[in-house]
């Protein structure tokens, strides 16, 4: 099993087909079913990034909205589905608690989880930037990334609720 551990950044940096030319047989197969359920087992939504580099969507607030009515229907939509941890009104910033927010054979799967981030912008606050931070567990490491298809969910939601007419 240690060998399989040294052997996963090599298939990871050199790609499957070459690293497995330089293995024996057992080996080989070994490599082969790790890099197998490392591609299976990652949400299709999930892609990795450093922490520089978040993803997010912005949302322009309907006209006739106020900053109040939105902030109100923000934390509503939000409470429904997550649960909410950080709400600071007066920086108009809410966050989620991390959350198992992806099912293996209707089980949450532990190894994944997902936050969102919601906050004000813009010089007038009609502005709301949407971010869903990503993380993915191998052994004790965490990969940081992003969630597109939660984080387009999400944002869609809210554009339905506050967000300008397309």
């Amino acid at each position: 099993m240690s060998r399989l551990r040294l052997l996963v950044p090599l298939v990871a940096s050199l790609g499957c087909a070459k690293a497995a030319k330089m293995m024996p047989g057992a080996e080989k197969r070994e490599v082969a079913a790790a890099a197998k359920e490392t591609a299976e087992a990652l949400p299709t939504g999930f892609a990795r990034s450093t922490s520089d580099a978040k993803l997010s969507r912005t949302l322009e607030l309907r006209d006739g909205m106020t900053r109040a009515n939105a902030w109100r229907s923000i934390n509503d939509l939000l409470g429904q589905r997550f649960i909410v941890d950080v709400v600071d009104q007066k920086a108009g910033f809410v966050m989620t608690t991390w959350q198992a927010s992806w099912l293996r054979d209707g089980v949450p799967d532990l190894r994944y989880r997902t936050r969102l981030v919601v906050r004000f912008q813009g010089d007038d606050g009609r502005q709301l930037q949407v971010r869903c931070e990503a993380q993915y567990q191998r052994g004790d490491e965490w990969d940081v990334g992003t969630d597109s298809t939660l984080l387009d969910s999400v944002a869609a939601d809210l554009r339905a609720r506050v967000g300008k007419k397309a």
